[in-house]
């Protein structure tokens, strides 16, 4: 539940924290005391839309802090935690607006995205204003609000697993006929391609490998020349290395046998004379590997000049072509085979497809029955609240396909009919509010009264199933006065029982029921317009349900009738 509210420098409030109380809290005041920028501070904090007029005149931002006890809040946990707050008994959303326009959001100290505030907020509080059209009065909204109920939910379930196995079939179809129809074009092209591939038949780092052997051949008579040279150096030259070795091992030999310390050093030069004719073999092994042919580097750079030019003409590179190679040798097959493909393509969509008319006809079934069941629900609530012969109906009207890009068709009975994610049908509620007349769309419901117990009648029922924690209403209940507002006070009170409700009101009907009681004033100081909250007590709450029965003048007969009706709340 929310706790407190803590608003600084928001329009005409300077600094205020306003405490909150589980059950029905009623918040009156004076007309332009102030009532709905409380109301409004708080839609800031749960990400509303920013403004700098927000900002109070010669501040430099306002900050807006909302303070929720966490108990019962864990469906939130996972999002907290996801932004990277941390999740602590209680949740602490804060919200800056700078006067520059800027914009700062936090959760529990950490900062994150309005957006994500916004989602948070979205699942915390629901807030209805005293003129917005709300969400259950927006016919979209009411195919969701009817498949809430939890006998519509799980065949819904069922219905979307296999509508979109039948979608995914149904464009995989799709786009195997459109190959089909480029089929002839696209296997000329890759014939082609392939064609071109298997002409030069590159090999991945084939490119490299001519290259270096190129090198090789390019330069052989200076590698035979420098490879003879070192060879004779080492081995077998007048003057050559393994020779003086040989003079030096003999010398060692002397010392040796005179001081053994020696020795280790005659073994080294041993070794390295054994290695000095080792290389020298291999010299003489490599110069006679070169190969002096003008054809064989006439050949090397003819190969090298097909493969680069293959690698341009593709832009790709050797192990990319390939690859491409593979991929246009597999598609060639799958080109040959695309009627066979089609075919069982459509046979497993045309099974999807009586899958999912099965389906939907079910939840047809399961819609109807639930709406037969919440227009009993919704009537009665109505009649408590003083509208006796209420007609509620939920009708289920054909889904509409046009500019619908998910629009598919399905089989009722042998004739088709279009479908979407949610079946085959939209649905929208009707409403009759007097005997004799016909249920309308209850969209076109007109009268403020009506709209307002509509409503509430409906957040009563629904309230639950949206499980959303906290409800907020300013001034909904326009329209309506005596034993009818008395009615819509308990009817209140009634949904305070499982949510904490936060109602702003002018009527003393309604203010009388409340669990607390805040009171809206504004005063001058120094110049200067201030709002303040103000908690009301046993004997202040008399007297302000008193006023509003009475005006400004309060009687004995309006305090009478005040404790009467607070007494009886």
């Amino acid at each position: 539940m929310l706790t407190s509210l803590y608003i600084r420098n928001f329009a005409l409030i300077e600094e205020i924290r306003i405490g909150f109380q589980s059950g029905l809290t009623v918040m009156t005041g004076e007309t332009g005391a102030g009532k709905s920028i409380v109301v409004d501070a708080l839609g800031l904090v749960l990400g509303g839309r920013a403004d700098t007029s927000m900002v109070r005149q010669g501040s430099d931002k306002t900050v807006i802090e909302a303070e929720f006890d966490a108990v019962g809040l864990d469906f939130l946990r996972e999002r907290v935690e996801a932004g990277g707050a941390e999740w602590q008994p209680v949740l602490i959303l804060r919200r800056e607006i700078s006067a520059k326009g800027t914009s700062r959001a936090f959760v529990n100290d950490s900062p994150l995205p309005v957006a994500e505030l916004r989602s948070l907020g979205d699942r915390l509080v629901d807030i209805h204003g005293q003129h917005e059209h709300q969400s259950l009065l927006r016919s979209e909204t009411h195919r969701a609000i009817l498949d809430c109920d939890a006998s519509v939910a799980s065949v819904l379930a069922t219905y979307r697993e296999q509508y979109a196995e039948f979608v995914a079939l149904d464009a995989e179809t799709d786009e195997a006929r459109r190959t089909r129809d480029r089929i002839d074009e696209r296997r000329l092209l890759a014939e082609h391609q392939l064609k071109e591939i298997d002409a030069v038949s590159p090999v991945a780092g084939e490119d490299e490998d001519i290259e270096r052997e190129l090198r090789v051949v390019e330069h052989a008579e200076k590698l035979a020349v420098a490879a003879n040279e070192a060879t004779d150096l080492l081995y077998d030259g007048e003057h050559n290395v393994a020779d003086m070795l040989g003079r030096a091992l003999r010398l060692l030999d002397d010392i040796s046998r005179i001081d053994d310390s020696v020795a280790p050093l005659r073994v080294e030069v041993e070794s390295m004379g054994s290695g000095v004719a080792e290389i020298a073999r291999t010299l003489r092994d490599y110069s006679e590997r070169i190969d002096f042919s003008p054809d064989r580097a006439e050949k090397l750079r003819h190969r090298l000049a097909e493969l680069l030019q293959l690698t341009r003409r593709y832009r790709m590179t050797l192990p990319e072509l390939v690859e491409k190679r593979e991929a246009l040798t597999a598609e060639l097959q799958g080109l040959d085979n695309i009627d066979g493909r089609i075919t069982e393509l459509e046979r497993r969509v045309e099974a999807a497809r009586a899958q999912c008319s099965k389906s939907a006809a079910l939840l047809s079934k399961a819609r109807e029955a639930a709406g037969g069941e919440l227009g009993k629900r919704i009537a009665s609530e109505l009649g408590e609240m003083g509208i006796k012969h209420a007609v509620f109906q939920t009708r289920l009207t054909p889904f509409v396909a046009e500019h619908r890009t998910d629009a598919r068709y399905l089989l009722r009975g042998k004739e088709r009919t279009a479908c979407g994610e949610y079946g085959w049908e939209d649905v929208e509620f009707f409403l009759s509010t007097n005997v004799g007349e016909y249920p309308k769309p209850l969209t076109r419901v007109v009268s403020g009264g009506e709209v307002s117990r509509i409503m509430l009648a409906m957040k009563t029922i629904f309230a639950g199933r949206e499980g959303i924690p906290i409800m907020v209403f300013d001034e909904i209940d326009t329209g309506v006065s005596g034993t009818i507002a008395r009615k819509v006070g308990k009817a209140m009170r009634k949904l305070a029982a499982k949510h904490q409700i936060l109602t702003i009101t002018h009527l003393p009907q309604i203010a009388g029921v409340g669990d607390a009681h805040l009171r809206v004033e504004k005063h001058s100081s120094n110049g200067r317009t201030i709002t303040r909250v103000i908690a009301l007590g046993s004997d202040d709450r008399v007297t302000e349900v008193a006023r509003l029965l009475s005006g400004e003048k309060i009687t004995e007969a309006a305090l009478q009738s005040a404790k009467e009706l607070i007494e009886n709340g």
